[in-house]
């Protein structure tokens, strides 16, 4: 794993999108704040494989997924009411509230009536497909998770961990560059990626 390499990339795309967001709309920011959300937990990926916690970064990889899935979600499929459910302040009324919003099952069948996200949606569904029993297995103390607390995980698992974080992580900056509206962000960000390419998913 090239950490450097890969924190080189995030503050490439990061200066990238510096721009203010075109609105603000409660979608539009709800929007925003998901896609950096995803990006945290980016971060926390990349950490947790640095220092050899593979049952953590597994976790939070699948959580770092769910965000960016959330956040085209939220501009694209969401109700007004469950963007004002999703955007108010935390209390116990409102945790409540929440426990209705979609799963990303439901999420991901929204975002396929959206014809203009179909190249997006290839990318989540290959790693949903690749990943979402291993990583849920994680989530759950399953047999994923008990095989690698007792033996040590091969370098090869965090480096496909690593590399599928930072390829999610493309994905939100992509996403806050169209909250952005400026219509050259999308081409910079595709033209800067083609450099990273050791910190990146391999292309199929």
């Amino acid at each position: 794993m090239d950490l450097n390499r890969a924190e080189e990339l995030h503050d490439v795309l990061t200066a990238i999108v510096d721009y203010p967001l075109c609105n603000d709309s409660s979608r539009i920011k709800l929007s925003a704040t998901l896609a950096a959300s995803s990006l945290e937990f980016a971060a926390a990926v990349r950490n947790l494989c640095s220092v050899n916690l593979v049952l953590g970064a597994s976790v939070t990889l699948r959580s770092q997924f769910e965000a960016v899935v959330r956040s085209v979600w939220a501009l694209h499929r969401a109700t007004e009411r469950q963007v004002d459910r999703l955007s108010a302040d935390l209390n116990h009324e409102t945790q409540q509230a929440g426990k209705n919003i979609p799963l990303a099952n439901e999420m991901l069948a929204e975002l396929a009536k959206e014809p203009q996200l179909k190249n997006l949606l290839i990318s989540l569904h290959e790693f949903k497909g690749s990943s979402w029993l291993p990583l849920n297995s994680f989530v759950h103390s399953g047999i994923h998770a008990v095989h690698w607390t007792k033996h040590e995980a091969p370098p090869q698992l965090y480096e496909s961990i690593f590399r599928s974080s930072n390829g999610l992580a493309v994905i939100a900056f992509q996403a806050i560059g169209i909250l952005t509206g400026q219509p050259h962000v999308q081409s910079e960000l595709i033209a800067a990626t083609a450099t990273f390419s050791s910190v990146l998913p391999n292309r199929r």
